[in-house]
């Protein structure tokens, strides 16, 4: 098949309108190239159910100890184009694939003449993060759905407990926070989730106008800009990235590096940071960093362990809560 450049979106955003006859759930065959999406399907209750991946979720430690038969499940390929190839997707025999809205499906007719129901979802927001839960508990059936509903009270109990705790602390006393991604000097500021985040841990984005007028939020940076701004506290996506800025000479001169407060962000299913459900868990950890005078009461080994028990079904050993709390 001839891939064709497509202008239009898959025309499933909003799940109330899947009204498709599906297979017995847990039969039911999905695939997905977003690497994060796949953490999603897998707490929902479909990790096993997965015929389609990324090669970056294949190759996240802790999914492949939990689901050690992703190892020889089939990447699905993108082009530059951000194009998936709809041959590929059908020879899998999928049911349900699953896209960001930055990918395009060539002829996605095609699909649906092969009975492949498409969902293209939103990203790059808090509340886009949470609606893909809820949308992709939708189309996998009922006891998706539950779980699903279960995660929005928990996440909505950890924004209600962190609002409550940083809710007298006033905006010149919020420390000011760099969060490289990618490399060391690869940053978002806002619109994004990574902002989202920060606001909701009550940290000051130093980058948050930095990308105004750009298409993405994102970008890399000179580090001039960064010394400029002379962040409090350093949030590196990578332990590579942290080792870097914590040993480079030319870092030294900021206040989070000569404070040793520049840490390493968790990283389980999926890194914490990014468009995964662990993001439940991200800025209560963030937000326990930052002033953990206002968190004593809050444990997040115990926290950790609690999550992955309660809605992945796993007992996470010591080493395992040590490599997500401070992964390598």
């Amino acid at each position: 098949m001839k891939l064709k450049r497509s202008s239009a979106l898959l025309a499933w955003l909003l799940l109330p309108a899947l009204a498709f006859a599906a297979p017995a759930h847990r039969d039911i065959r999905v695939a997905t190239p977003w690497p994060a999406q796949n953490t999603i399907i897998a707490m929902l209750g479909y990790g096993q159910n997965i015929v389609g991946t990324s090669a970056i979720a294949k190759r996240i430690p802790l999914f492949r100890q939990v689901y050690p038969a992703i190892d020889k499940v089939p990447v699905i390929s993108v082009t530059s184009g951000h194009e998936i190839n709809p041959e590929q997707v059908i020879a899998l025999r999928t049911q349900l694939l699953f896209l960001p809205q930055t990918m395009t499906v060539p002829e996605p007719e095609v699909l649906q003449q092969a009975g492949v129901k498409t969902l293209a979802l939103q990203a790059n927001a808090m509340q886009a993060l949470r609606d893909r839960v809820t949308l992709t508990g939708k189309a996998l059936g009922p006891d998706a759905e539950q779980v699903a509903d279960r995660y929005q009270r928990y996440f909505q109990h950890n924004v209600e407990l962190v609002q409550a705790r940083l809710k007298d602390l006033p905006v010149e006393q919020r420390l000011r926070v760099y969060h490289s991604m990618g490399n060391a000097l690869t940053t978002t500021g806002r619109p994004s989730l990574n902002q989202d985040w920060m606001d909701l841990a009550g940290a000051r984005n130093v980058a948050a106008d930095w990308f105004r007028g750009h298409k993405n939020s994102a970008g890399e940076v000179p580090l001039e800009k960064v010394a400029q701004a002379n962040p409090d506290v350093i949030v590196a996506m990578n332990k590579r990235d942290a080792d870097l800025i914590l040993h480079s000479a030319q870092w030294q001169g900021i206040a989070a590096v000569q404070h040793h407060r520049v840490y390493v962000n968790p990283k389980g299913m999926f890194w914490w940071c990014r468009e995964t459900s662990e993001e439940a868990l991200q800025f209560l950890w963030l937000a326990k960093t930052l002033y953990p005078q206002r968190f004593q009461d809050i444990d997040m080994t115990q926290e950790t362990r609690r999550f992955y028990h309660d809605f992945f079904g796993i007992t996470l050993s010591d080493k395992q809560v040590r490599d997500i709390l401070s992964p390598e």
